[in-house]
C-alpha cells in the first residue's frame, strides 16, 4: 500500500515538473511515514523547545512535512465544476472541483495586480468617500483599498527563544512555545498595530524556507465535525498528521504562462474510481502548497507574502498586509479563500481579479440578505401573532415595528455578534467600508501558511452543540413555550465524539474538542458548564473539516470570578503564570551571594555617586532610573539620566536572559502586574537609596539661557541615590503640594519641569507651554505602567518624565545608528493611515475646529489648543483609529526614510530607559555597551530582526491585555453602581453618525460605544449625508429602558425572569435613583472587592469619584468645576436646575437636545459632538463581560 502511494506521489510530482512548477531535483520519493509509538499513535511534529507550553499540548505546526493529508486526497477522480461563477483558480482542490462549486477565477501576477490597482485608483481619483455609511455596514466592511494599506505587519522572522534542555529552565504554565511569531490578543479594542516589512531583501522579506518539499498543512485527512464519524481513517483523528499537497498551478490568467487556462488541479491527481476521497468526505479547503515551492513563486511575483488579520465584526472577511510591497491590503473574501489561516499568520497569497471576487461577495451577501429577511419576517409575524395571545413583554404597543427611512434591521445573529464584539472593548475598532464605489484594490486567496505562533491558548466556553445549532434549538423550544406546546425532551443519543469550544475572541474559529477531554459529566449536564471558562488550543485543521480540532488544556472556573477572568486575559495574550523556572531561581541565589560591586566592577566607570541623585519610580518595585541636575562653573545645567545597568547582572544567554527574552515585556493590568524579572532581581538591580549601583548614564550639558543642549555623552557609571520619588510625589510637587518633601527634591523636580517644557518646545518647533495630557495618544508608543480605570487619564508627572526620557532615548538612538549602522536596534512610528486621517480631517473641518493635520507637531498643537477636555478626548478617540502603534526594527531592515517616530516628531528613536520591564531595552543596553567599550557587536542582523519582531508581538500583547483588564474592571464597577436599577444614565458625546446608528464617547468612563437604531423604539430614521445629520423619529410614550425589540420578545417570552431583570426599571426611575443615591454610591465604592494596584494614575478617592454616575451635561457656556469625590458637590454644575422634583429628574438630561414635533412625528437630531443621554448597562455573567448602550427617548413621557 505504501509503495503504491509513493508511486502516485511521484507521478504527481512528474506532472508538476513537466509544467515547470517543480525543479527536477525536487522530485524525490516521499519519506516513509514516521514510526508509531507503543500506543499506536504517530509522534507529533517536532517543535523547538519552549517554556511557553508543555510539549504535549496541541501543537499546530507551521512548517511540518509529511504525507497523511496527501494520502487522503490523491485517489480522487477529476470532476466537472458547476456553473457557479466562483471557483478555485489555481490551488489544488483536494476533494475535486465539486466540493467548491464555483466558476473559474483569474489569477494575477504581482505586476498585473499593481497595474489593475493603479487603474482602479485613477478611476475613483477625486471622489471623496464621506461618512454616511450605516453602522452595520461599517461593522461588516473591510479595509478599503482606496488608500495606503493599513499599518502593515512586520514579517515574523523570529523563532521563539529556545529554553534550556533542562526542564527546570522552562517557565511553568502553557502559554505558547516553539518557533514562529505572531500570536493574537483576545480583543482589539484599539487600533490594531502592524509594523512594516523589510524591503532591503526580497519582496517576501528575510524569512527562511525548508530545503525539502514540506508544507504547513498541519492535519490529516479526516476529522470532520460530524458526530457519526469524526475520526480519521487511521482511527485516530486526534493525531496531528502532515500532508504533502500538490504544486502550484496558476488560475486562468490574462496572459497564460502555460498557454492555456487550468480550471482545477484534479487533472494532476491520478485518476481513481470512487468518491471524492478515501473517506467519502468532500474537501472544504484546498491543501497548502509545499513550503519548498514558495520562495521561487514569491520571487517571481506569482505569490505575495503578508500577515493576515480577520475582520472582528465580520469574520468572513480578512485582509493581508504586505508591508509596502503593495500600496493597499489584500482583501480575502470568505473562509474558503482564507483557507484555515488564523489571525496574525504569515501567509502566502495568490492575487485574483478584484471584480470577480467582489461579484462573488455581493452574490453571497444577497443570498444571505434574502434569507435573513425571510427569517426576520417569519420571526416578526410569529411575534405579532403571539403577542395577540399573550402580551407578556414590555415594548411598543403597536406590535410589529415597521422600519422605514435609513433605519436597517440587523439579523438576530448579527445583533448578538455586535453585542459581543462591541461590548467587549473600550473603543470601537472598524475596518473601512467596501462598496461598489470603493472596492478593494487587491483581492486574493491564501495558498499556504508560512509561519504561525505555536501553542496559542484561547479562553472560552464549552458547549455540547455548535452555537448555531444550540440557538436554533433554543428558538424552537421558545416558540413552543409561547404557543403553549410542550417541549419534547431530547431523545437519548449516542455519546458524541466531540464537543465544541467557543473562543472568547470572535476572530478565532469554533474548535472541536474530544469528548473525553471534557468534564466527565459534561454530556449529561452541559448546561451547568455554560458559564465556566476553559482554556483550549488548536491542534490541527484538516481540509475536510469546517472547524479545527483542538485540545482542552484546562478548566479555569466560573466566568464571574475576577481572578480567573484575569488569568484568562493573560492566557489569551500568550503570557505565562507569574512563576519563574528553577534555573532562574538558582541564578538569583548566586547573585544574592555576591557581596556587591567590587573594585574591578567599578573600573572603567564614571563616579556619579557624589551627585545628589534621586531615583524616580513609576511604582514601588521598578527603580531603574535616577536623575541628577547640577550647575556647572561655566553657567550651564548638567542633567544626568542614570539607567540601571541590568546587563551587568544579566549575561547574554544566561537563564535570566532567556527567561526575560521569552516574556518580552512586563504586563501591567488594572488588577495585577506580571514582570519579566522576579521581584528579588528587581530589588537587586534597582537603584535603591544608599546602594552603589552600576548604570549606563546619559549626560546633557544645557545652556541656562536658551535651554539648548550644547553637548551630550553616554558613559558607563555608578551612582548612590540619596532619595526616591514616585510619580504621585512628583504630581504633588507639580500641583504645589509640597508638604513633607525636601528642598533638594523640590528643587530637582522644579528644574526638571522647566527642562521638560523646553524640550517639548524644541520637539514641536514652537512654544508649547504647559500643555494638556493626551492620555490615549501617549499609548501609541508604550502602554501605561500605572494603570487607571480611564484610558484617557494622564498626569503631569508622567508627561514631565516622558519628555525627559524621549530626549534620552533619542540620544542613544543617534549613537547606535552612527556606530552600529545597519545593526542598530531602533523604534519607529509610521505616519497615520492616510484614508482615516483624511476622514478625521473632513470631520473636524465640518465642525470648524481648526485642526491642522499637515504634520505631527501641527496636529498635536491643534489638539492642545482645544479648551474643552471632553471635546479634546473625543478628537483623540477619532484620531486614534488612524494611528499605528510604534514598532521595534533593525536599521538595516528598513528604508532610512521610514526611521522616524511620527507621534514623537523625532527622526530617530529607541527604547533605553526601562530595562527592568522591556526586553527591547536590554538589547539596546548590550548594543550601547559594545559601543562604549569598543567591543565588536557580533549579533547577527537576522537574529536582531527576529528579536524585533518578537518584542513587537509581546508589546502588542501586553497592550491588549491591559485594555482588556481595564474593561473587566469597568464592567464590575458599572455593574455595582447600577445595582438599584440595572443601568446608569450617562452623558455621552456623538462621535460619528451613520444611516442606522451613531457612535458615542462616554467621558466618565473613557469608553466608546455604538448606539444601534434597531434597538430603540423608533418609527424610522432619516440620514442626511451632506449635513451629517441623523434624524430619529421616536415612538411617543415608549421608554427606551423597557423597550424590547421584536426579535428579542420570542426569546425572552419563555424566560420572564431574565426579561424582568434586564428591563426592570424605567429611565425616570434610574434618573431618580441616581439623584437620590449619589452620596451612598460614593460611600459604597470603598466596599467594592475589586483588585486595584496602589500605583495608579490617580489616588484612590479620585478614581472612585470618576466611576460615579455623571449628572446631565450643562450648557457649554457655563463654567464647569473639576470633578470631585462628592456627588453633592457635582450638583453645582447645574445649580438650581437640580432642585426639580424627583419625578422630573429625567427631564434634566434632555435639556440642550435638538428636538421637534411635526404632526405625529417626534424627531430628535443627532449631530457630531452633540451631547446625548444614554443608558449604560453591564453584563458580567457572561464569559467575557459586556457593556451596551441605548439612547434615551426624549418623548417617552
Amino acid at each position: 500500500m505504501l509503495q503504491a502511494q509513493q508511486q502516485q506521489i511521484m507521478a504527481q510530482h512528474q506532472q508538476y515538473a513537466q509544467a515547470g512548477l517543480l525543479p527536477s531535483h525536487a522530485m524525490v520519493p516521499p519519506p516513509p511515514p514516521p514510526p508509531q509509538n507503543a500506543a499506536g499513535l504517530m509522534p507529533p511534529p517536532t517543535l523547538q523547545p519552549s517554556s511557553y507550553m508543555p510539549p504535549n499540548y496541541g501543537q499546530f505546526p507551521s512548517a511540518g512535512g509529511g504525507q497523511q493529508q496527501h494520502q487522503q486526497h490523491q485517489h480522487q477522480p477529476q470532476q466537472h465544476h458547476g456553473g457557479h461563477r466562483r471557483a478555485q483558480s489555481s490551488i489544488p482542490t483536494g476533494g475535486g472541483g465539486g466540493s467548491y462549486g464555483h466558476g473559474r477565477r483569474h489569477s494575477l501576477a504581482l505586476n498585473e495586480a499593481k497595474k489593475a490597482a493603479a487603474l482602479a485608483q485613477a478611476k475613483r481619483q477625486g471622489s471623496d468617500s464621506s461618512p454616511g455609511k450605516s453602522g452595520d455596514d461599517v461593522a461588516g466592511g473591510g479595509n478599503s483599498g482606496a488608500t495606503t494599506a493599513s499599518p502593515p505587519n512586520t514579517m515574523p522572522t523570529f523563532k521563539f527563544p529556545a529554553s534550556s534542555p533542562n526542564k527546570s529552565d522552562s517557565s511553568p504554565g502553557p502559554s505558547g512555545g516553539g518557533s514562529g511569531f505572531r500570536g493574537h490578543g483576545r480583543s482589539q479594542s484599539m487600533q490594531q498595530p502592524y509594523g512594516r516589512y523589510n524591503r532591503s531583501s526580497s519582496p517576501h522579506r528575510g524569512f527562511q524556507f525548508p530545503a525539502s518539499p514540506s508544507n504547513n498543512e498541519g492535519g490529516g485527512g479526516g476529522g470532520g465535525h460530524h458526530r457519526s464519524n469524526s475520526r480519521n481513517f487511521d482511527s485516530n483523528w486526534r493525531q496531528p498528521a502532515d500532508n504533502n499537497s500538490g504544486g502550484f498551478v496558476p488560475g486562468h490568467r490574462p496572459r497564460g504562462s502555460f498557454n492555456s487556462s487550468i480550471s482545477s488541479m484534479s487533472g494532476f491527481y491520478p485518476q481513481m474510481q470512487g468518491g471524492n476521497n478515501v473517506q467519502g468526505r468532500k474537501s472544504l479547503f484546498a491543501p497548502y502548497l509545499p513550503q519548498a515551492s514558495l520562495p521561487g513563486l514569491l520571487d517571481e511575483g506569482r505569490l505575495v507574502a503578508g500577515t493576515l488579520r480577520v475582520n472582528k465584526k465580520n469574520r468572513s472577511d480578512a485582509y493581508v498586509s504586505t508591508n509596502g510591497l503593495l500600496d493597499a491590503d489584500i482583501f480575502i473574501c470568505g473562509s474558503k479563500d482564507r483557507n484555515r489561516a488564523l489571525e496574525g499568520d504569515l501567509v502566502a497569497v495568490e492575487l485574483l481579479e478584484v471584480d470577480e471576487v467582489w461579484g462573488s461577495k455581493k452574490e453571497k451577501e444577497e443570498k444571505k440578505r434574502r434569507k435573513d429577511n425571510e427569517d426576520l419576517h417569519k420571526s416578526n409575524s410569529d411575534a405579532t401573532t403571539d403577542s395577540k395571545k399573550s402580551d407578556n413583554a414590555s415594548g411598543s404597543a403597536g406590535g410589529d415595528l415597521k422600519r422605514k427611512g435609513s433605519l436597517k434591521q440587523r439579523p438576530t445573529q448579527k445583533k448578538n455578534d455586535d453585542v459581543e464584539v462591541e461590548g467587549q472593548s473600550l473603543l470601537l475598532v472598524e475596518e473601512e467600508e467596501l462598496s461598489d464605489e470603493v472596492k478593494p484594490l487587491y483581492a486574493g486567496h491564501v495558498v499556504a501558511v508560512i509561519e504561525r505562533i505555536p501553542g496559542q491558548m484561547f479562553s472560552g466556553t464549552l458547549g455540547l452543540l455548535r452555537p448555531s445549532s444550540q440557538a436554533t434549538k433554543d428558538k424552537q423550544d421558545a416558540e413552543k413555550r409561547v404557543k403553549g406546546e410542550p417541549v419534547v425532551p431530547e431523545r437519548p443519543v449516542e455519546r458524541p465524539k466531540i464537543v465544541w469550544f467557543k473562543p472568547t475572541d470572535k476572530r478565532v474559529p469554533l474548535i472541536a474538542i474530544p469528548t473525553e477531554q471534557a468534564p466527565k459529566d459534561f454530556v449529561e449536564n452541559h448546561e451547568k458548564y455554560a458559564d465556566r471558562i476553559f482554556i483550549a488550543s488548536i491542534k490541527r485543521w484538516p481540509i475536510t473539516s469546517l472547524h479545527p480540532f483542538g485540545t482542552l488544556v484546562e478548566e479555569l472556573g466560573p466566568a464571574n470570578n475576577e481572578d480567573l477572568e484575569v488569568e484568562a486575559i493573560l492566557r489569551d495574550n500568550n503570557f505565562t503564570a507569574d512563576q519563574f523556572p528553577e534555573s532562574v531561581q538558582r541564578s538569583l541565589g548566586a547573585l544574592a551571594e555576591q557581596p556587591g560591586l567590587s573594585q574591578q566592577d567599578l573600573e572603567g566607570r564614571v563616579d556619579y555617586a557624589s551627585n545628589y541623585t534621586v531615583s524616580i519610580a513609576p511604582n514601588d518595585n521598578l527603580l531603574d532610573e535616577a536623575i541628577h541636575v547640577n550647575h556647572t562653573p561655566d553657567g550651564k545645567f548638567e542633567l544626568g539620566i542614570h539607567i540601571s545597568d541590568v546587563t551587568h547582572y544579566v549575561k547574554n544567554n544566561s537563564p535570566l536572559d532567556r527567561e526575560a527574552k521569552k516574556r518580552g515585556s512586563s504586563v501591567f493590568l488594572k488588577q495585577r502586574s506580571l514582570n519579566i524579572f522576579p521581584d528579588e532581581f528587581n530589588q537587586l538591580a534597582g537603584l535603591s537609596v544608599g546602594k552603589t549601583s552600576p548604570t549606563i548614564s546619559v549626560i546633557f550639558e544645557i545652556d541656562m539661557n536658551t535651554y539648548e543642549v550644547t553637548d551630550s555623552d553616554i558613559k558607563l557609571g555608578y551612582i548612590k541615590p540619596q532619595s526616591t520619588i514616585n510619580y504621585n510625589t512628583v504630581e504633588s510637587i507639580l500641583n504645589e503640594q509640597t508638604e513633607g518633601v525636601s528642598e533638594a527634591d523640590l528643587s530637582l523636580i522644579r528644574t526638571l519641569k522647566q527642562l521638560a517644557l523646553e524640550f517639548r518646545t524644541q520637539r514641536f518647533g514652537a512654544k508649547a507651554g504647559q500643555t494638556p495630557v493626551l492620555g490615549l495618544l501617549n499609548q501609541v508608543d508604550d502602554e501605561n505602567v500605572r494603570v487607571s480605570a480611564n484610558i484617557f487619564d494622564g498626569t503631569l508627572a508622567q508627561q514631565l518624565l516622558d519628555e525627559i526620557n524621549i530626549k534620552t532615548n533619542c540620544v542613544v538612538a543617534q549613537k547606535l545608528n552612527a556606530v552600529l549602522k545597519e545593526k542598530a536596534f531602533l523604534r519607529r512610528n509610521p505616519e497615520p493611515i492616510l484614508q482615516r486621517l483624511e476622514a478625521f480631517s473632513d470631520t473636524v473641518r465640518s465642525l470648524n475646529l481648526g485642526i491642522d493635520t499637515s504634520s505631527s507637531a501641527a496636529l498635536q498643537k491643534s489638539l492642545f489648543n482645544i479648551e474643552s477636555r471632553e471635546v479634546r478626548q473625543s478628537l483623540e478617540t477619532l484620531l486614534w483609529k488612524s494611528m499605528p502603534r510604534a514598532k521595534y526594527f533593525v536599521a538595516g531592515k528598513e528604508d532610512p526614510e521610514n526611521y522616524g517616530h511620527y507621534y514623537y516628531n523625532v527622526p530617530l528613536y529607541t527604547h533605553f530607559t526601562a530595562p527592568l520591564r522591556r526586553y527591547g531595552d536590554i538589547i539596546v543596553h548590550n548594543q550601547i555597551k559594545s559601543v562604549l567599550t569598543q567591543a565588536p557587536y557580533e549579533e547577527d542582523i537576522e537574529a536582531l530582526n527576529s528579536s524585533a519582531d518578537y518584542c513587537n508581538f509581546k508589546k502588542d500583547a501586553a497592550k491588549n491585555a491591559q485594555e482588556q483588564s481595564i474593561h473587566l474592571y469597568l464592567c464590575q464597577v458599572i455593574n455595582k453602581l447600577s445595582e438599584p436599577t440595572g443601568q446608569l444614565i450617562q452623558d455621552a458625546i456623538v462621535l460619528q453618525v451613520y444611516e442606522s446608528a451613531f457612535d458615542v464617547f462616554i467621558p466618565e468612563f473613557g469608553i466608546e460605544k455604538r448606539v444601534h437604531g434597531d434597538q430603540l423604539p423608533l418609527v424610522k430614521a432619516e440620514y442626511h449625508k451632506a449635513s451629517r445629520l441623523l434624524e430619529l423619529f421616536w415612538e411617543k410614550g415608549v421608554d427606551t429602558a423597557t423597550f424590547i425589540p421584536e426579535d428579542e420578545k420570542s426569546r425572552l417570552s419563555h424566560n420572564p425572569a431574565e426579561a424582568k431583570e434586564k428591563y426592570r426599571a424605567t429611565s425616570a426611575e434610574s434618573a431618580e435613583s441616581q439623584q437620590q443615591n449619589a452620596a451612598s454610591l460614593e460611600r459604597g465604592m470603598s466596599g467594592l472587592s475589586i483588585g486595584s494596584e496602589k500605583s495608579t494614575t490617580t489616588d484612590e478617592s479620585e478614581e472612585e469619584s470618576k466611576s460615579l454616575p455623571s449628572t446631565p451635561k450643562q450648557d457649554d457656556d457655563v463654567p464647569m468645576p473639576q470633578r470631585t469625590a462628592s456627588m453633592t458637590e457635582m450638583k453645582t454644575r447645574r445649580g438650581g436646575k437640580d432642585k426639580a422634583a424627583s419625578n422630573n429628574a429625567l427631564n434634566a438630561y434632555f435639556e440642550g437636545l435638538t428636538t421637534r414635533v411635526e404632526g405625529n412625528n417626534f424627531v430628535q437630531e443627532i449631530r457630531t459632538l452633540q451631547h446625548v443621554p444614554v443608558l449604560l448597562r453591564a453584563e458580567v455573567r457572561k464569559s467575557s463581560p459586556c457593556l451596551t448602550v441605548r439612547a434615551l427617548n426624549p418623548f417617552s413621557a
